[in-house]
């Protein structure tokens, strides 16, 4: 499932807590940053050693950053499937949840065709729709509920939470979820992983991203996982 968060810039980010993150998604992270104008840098790795990842943080923990711990579904653990991805040559994205869709190339995420299949056609042809609320909310209903995703805009400088909402706010930073660290121990309540009905919602909701604001692209079916 994963483990996203979001630090802004003047935040100030709990060592304990990306600790617990590591331990509970083992497979592989991934920060982005920005870190001059039209510039985004990317650490990742394939593998969360909390040692290498927290050497990272420190490294970029002056900007706005956001951090991406894996813990796999859906595809090989590899330096492919780590987040972020690229999907112009200035957003990068993150996402958090399972989404069911038309995998077609054996061993990569859904994660991964999400982004290359579905959102970069959209976004190199159309960069700036990724900060139409329109867009945000397209994506968001389609998605459903046990899904997050977070874009960082190079160009703009700017970052895109989409249900952003359904996260958790902890000591000024953002959190996707409150499922894959230990939640209790910093005082946060895990939500009820009972999300049939949730997941029965969304599946009924998908739609084709690309019938409103592209051209044709694959459908998805959301289900939770």
């Amino acid at each position: 499932m994963c483990l996203i968060i979001h630090k802004p810039k003047d935040a100030k980010l709990d060592l304990d807590l990306l600790h617990s993150a590591s331990q509970y998604n083992p497979h592989g992270y991934g920060l982005m940053a920005f870190t001059g104008p039209q510039k985004i840098s990317v650490i990742r790795d394939q593998y969360t050693h909390f040692e290498a990842l927290r050497r990272a943080y420190v490294h970029l923990a002056k900007h706005e950053c956001v951090i991406h711990l894996r813990l796999r579904t859906r595809g090989h653990i590899n330096y492919t499937n780590t987040h972020p991805f690229r999907v112009t040559n200035a957003i990068y994205m993150a996402h958090n949840g399972t989404l069911d869709i038309n995998c077609r190339i054996p061993g990569r995420s859904d994660s991964w065709h999400m982004a290359n299949d579905l959102l970069q056609p959209l976004l190199r042809r159309n960069p700036n729709i990724i900060h139409a609320k329109s867009f945000q909310s397209y994506i968001a209903k389609n998605i459903g509920a046990n899904n997050r995703m977070v874009f960082m805009d190079a160009d703009r400088q700017k970052t895109v939470i989409i249900n952003k909402s359904l996260g958790t706010e902890y000591q000024g930073v953002w959190l996707s979820n409150t499922k894959w660290f230990d939640s209790a121990r910093f005082g946060l309540t895990a939500p009820n992983c009972n999300n049939g009905q949730l997941a029965s919602d969304a599946c009924s909701k998908l739609k084709l991203l690309g019938e409103r604001f592209g051209q044709g692209l694959n459908k998805l079916n959301y289900c939770s996982g």
